[in-house]
């Protein structure tokens, strides 16, 4: 599995940034000019190095634009000489609760009250992230091709709706089941939400007294 992170995005511009320094200002390849080549602004970009798991989009912009493959961005690190291993976060304290609910990638299935918080739930230890987050397996084709059936939305809690940023993607936990959705507004006290398989679009807002918590992204674990 390929590991998206902006920094190795920021890393990789680093490095062609220095091959280019014994050239004149004006012919250099600099942040300026990547940011100008990818059609962003300077804000989306630092965005990108910010991210933990960057869209597929926004990965094949990127390798389009720059004409490069994927691995020689987010390659394989542990095939790379001197490169450093994992890093294990954590003391071996479980961390992930498994939620038995499905994420839908469809339309909720209304399961009411039923939908849990953190009540009879099996926890393990995920060393990849230092705090305590949620693994939600993805149902249905909604979403796809960035989220499939069968793999997991690993994420943890927003502490509040203002933390919602538009275009990203989140598991709602409803009154009514849970649902993985990208974000699009709040609008008289309704979340707009869209499917990115636009064969599923539109998305029936969600009222938002009826929102128990919201997930953001932390990673995918693939299949």
């Amino acid at each position: 599995m390929l590991d998206y992170q902006g920094e190795k995005f920021r890393s990789w511009l680093d490095e062609q940034f220095e091959k280019e320094k014994n050239k004149p200002s004006k012919e250099r390849f600099n942040m300026k000019k990547a940011i100008e080549m990818l059609g962003v602004s300077k804000t989306n970009m630092y965005q990108y190095f910010k991210s933990a798991n960057l869209k597929r989009e926004t990965v094949q912009t990127i390798t389009r634009t720059f004409n490069v493959s994927e691995n020689e961005i987010w390659g394989d690190d542990l095939s790379k000489p001197n490169a450093k291993p994992a890093r294990f976060l954590g003391d071996g304290t479980p961390n992930m609760w498994i939620v038995p609910i499905k994420a839908q990638g469809g339309f909720l299935e209304g399961y009411g009250d039923s939908v849990l918080l953190e009540q009879n739930i099996e926890k393990v230890y995920f060393p990849f992230i230092g705090q305590e987050c949620f693994a939600f397996e993805i149902d249905g084709l909604s979403m796809l091709t960035e989220y499939v059936p069968g793999e997991y939305f690993v994420g943890t809690p927003i502490e509040n709706f203002n933390h919602l940023v538009k275009g990203r993607v989140y598991v709602f936990q409803t009154i009514d089941g849970i649902i993985i959705k990208e974000f699009v507004k709040i609008e008289d006290d309704y979340i707009h939400l869209r499917s990115q398989n636009e064969d599923y679009n539109p998305v029936k807002p969600i009222y938002l007294k009826e929102v128990k918590r919201v997930y953001q992204r932390e990673m995918v674990i693939k299949n």
